[in-house]
């Protein structure tokens, strides 16, 4: 049970902030798009342009890493100019591997960003990376499968 217990325990996306990352000493996010960044399936918000924007300046590059698909991803990540790639296959951690690999990443400098343990969590553990769950945004637009999951990580919180 523990091993899905995330390195940190976020409420929101934002919480990550110029001191945050600095402490933590964090120059790449791998990030969940859908739930974490954004409600399911819809676009970005003020709040997530503002981040975004902050995220650039500390030099922090942002990378989304979905199950979603790449077109999804794309719409999602083109009015940003950031890098993103749909259909990861997580909670396998081959793709964000390559991702870092290509991108010259660092373990001990990179996060993976998300709302669902058995996905995002579980992938950035794989990889070898520091991991931070969120609250998930707009919960009312989740699929049902995803209301299931979400039933089961709250049963494993209550184990750590």
């Amino acid at each position: 049970m523990r091993y899905f217990k995330p390195d940190f325990e976020l409420h929101h996306f934002s919480d990550i902030n110029v001191e945050w990352l600095g402490k933590n000493n964090i120059k790449t996010i791998f990030s969940d798009l859908d739930s974490t960044l954004a409600s399911h399936d819809l676009p970005a918000g003020d709040e997530l342009r503002k981040w975004i924007t902050m995220l650039k300046q500390q030099n922090v590059q942002l990378v989304i890493a979905s199950n979603n698909s790449q077109d999804r991803v794309d719409r999602f990540c083109h009015p940003f100019d950031i890098i993103g790639f749909g259909q990861c296959r997580k909670p396998t951690s081959g793709e964000v591997k390559k991702h870092m690999r290509a991108i010259d990443a660092k373990i001990e400098t990179s996060l993976f960003l998300g709302d669902q343990l058995f996905t995002d969590i579980w992938c950035g553990k794989r990889v070898g990376i520091k991991t931070a769950l969120v609250i998930p945004i707009g919960q009312e637009h989740e699929p049902i499968q995803i209301v299931f999951k979400r039933k089961i990580e709250n049963w494993i919180k209550k184990k750590w």
